[in-house]
């Protein structure tokens, strides 16, 4: 990785950030006098007063713009922001007005349909190609829907979202992966410029734009990059990278199962709500955004070929995660 690309790393960066201070305010005002606004209603919609969505458009526009000054498009990064826009625009249709369960996930996966015929897929040269597919299919629905569910509480998906990124700066930078550290120091900048309007108390919600937005760009570039120069047990990295969530999504839709409520409704059996009762809902935030880090150092050392290491993390930020279920509930 020469100089010049740090450069335009962190030019993108920077750019990002700026365009996203700027473009998030003039969201919040759009979203009032459009009405585009998320109402308490008492139960699982807590804050107090009616809040604007429309950050993940903020986010994606400082994104777009800050990209369009800087990188050149190949057909990756063609195909990336197709699936992009589509993802944004899927989330804001629901923001304004709320899609039915079958019909949001039926566009999702036209989406990664659309995504995946641009070239963009998980390839491990092992499997047959129609297998790739099916594993792409499958990793970004849910990642998609795991940062969605995740979604529940001030600056809590943009946090694991930002702390997820670290980890795939420094691999996109030790691959010497021009374009991947240019999209995601991008994404880095444009989500660190919505998270003081987001963080508690929000401002402005992501709305399902910007957490659909978030899980579809680190998905992609999760499996975009090679985790296996040293060892194969570098193909778990994109799982353990985004353990958490994951574990938010897999353990808040096996509890509605057992309660029998459909995995997609809403309901207030989330595990980061299970924190939050415990810890309140900043220490719940930065909870999470420290196991994500860890986990992100996890995978680091994994690709290091450094498996005692790697496993000996692993079981640590599990264990904190499992302990801090017994905290005793705040009152």
């Amino acid at each position: 990785m020469d100089s010049a690309s740090i450069f335009t790393a962190l030019s993108s960066s920077v750019l990002a950030l700026l365009i996203s201070l700027y473009v998030v305010p003039l969201m919040m005002r759009a979203a009032v006098s459009l009405n585009i606004l998320d109402r308490p209603d008492q139960n699982l919609k807590r804050h107090r007063e009616p809040t604007p969505y429309l950050g993940g458009m903020g986010i994606f526009l400082a994104l777009l713009f800050s990209l369009a000054l800087i990188l050149k498009l190949d057909a990756f990064s063609s195909a990336f922001f197709l699936g992009a826009a589509m993802i944004v625009t899927i989330g804001f249709v629901d923001d304004m007005k709320a899609l039915s369960p079958k019909l949001k996930f039926f566009l999702q996966f036209l989406t990664v349909f659309v995504v995946v015929r641009g070239g963009v897929h998980i390839t491990i040269a092992i499997l047959p190609l129609w297998a790739n597919y099916l594993l792409t299919f499958l990793w970004l629905l849910t990642i998609i829907n795991a940062f969605n569910f995740l979604d529940i509480m001030d600056g809590l998906a943009a946090t694991v979202g930002l702390a997820s990124l670290a980890p795939l700066l420094l691999f996109s930078a030790i691959q010497g992966n021009d374009s991947l550290l240019c999209l995601s120091s991008s994404f880095f900048g444009a989500l660190l410029g919505f998270l003081p309007y987001n963080f508690p108390r929000a401002k402005i919600f992501l709305g399902d734009s910007g957490s659909m937005l978030i899980g579809y760009t680190v998905g992609v570039l999760c499996f975009a990059l090679d985790y296996t120069a040293k060892t194969n047990w570098g193909l778990l990295n994109p799982l353990i990278i985004l353990l958490v969530p994951l574990l938010e999504l897999s353990t808040t839709s096996l509890r509605r199962i057992a309660l029998k409520i459909p995995p997609w409704r809403g309901s207030p059996h989330h595990l980061s709500y299970f924190y939050r009762d415990r810890m309140g809902p900043l220490a719940t935030v930065v909870f999470l955004g420290t196991l994500t880090l860890l986990a992100g150092a996890t995978a680091l050392l994994n690709s290091l070929a450094l498996s005692r290491s790697a496993l000996l993390l692993l079981g640590f930020v599990l264990l904190s995660a499992a302990l801090a279920t017994l905290l005793k509930k705040r009152v």
